[in-house]
């Protein structure tokens, strides 16, 4: 619902923490959203599960970010080629390309999360309509 108001931008994410309750009945109740957690380990089971998200979480961005830098290499490369090939260059079409191919988030092949990593893709901007929720939302949500 809030999601217009987000800043959005392929080089930043945050964090929220959501807090959930199933009753008796397994209905689940959303109750609280918290931006920016407090991640404090109040246990050793809680400490365990911070580090461990917080490992997982550093794999996903430097995937991401791997996967980026790849393709703004070769983009780069590619349009120094052209130019030491002397082409005649459309600045309209590749700052189009750049935008809308090179600069998103989309894991490259050789930079694939880890099985062992509890990153589950709930959501991808780059697949139109309800396909970007793989259909786990209805169309009227979207």
């Amino acid at each position: 619902m809030a999601e217009k108001s987000f800043y959005k931008s392929p080089s930043v994410f945050e964090m929220y923490g959501l807090d959930f309750v199933i009753d008796e009945e397994t209905n689940i109740w959303f109750i609280e959203c918290n931006p920016s957690p407090q991640m404090v380990g109040t246990s050793e089971r809680k400490t365990n599960f911070l580090v461990q998200m917080i490992k997982d979480l550093f794999e996903v961005q430097f995937a991401y970010l791997r996967s980026r830098i790849k393709r703004v290499n070769n983009f780069v490369h590619a349009f120094e080629q052209r130019i030491k090939n002397g082409e005649k260059l459309n600045y309209s079409l590749l700052k189009h390309q750049f935008n809308n191919q090179i600069n998103i988030n989309r894991l490259e092949p050789e930079f694939q999360i880890s099985p062992e990593n509890s990153f589950v893709l709930i959501m991808d901007k780059n697949i139109q309509g309800s396909s970007a929720y793989f259909n786990n939302l209805s169309h009227e949500c979207i």
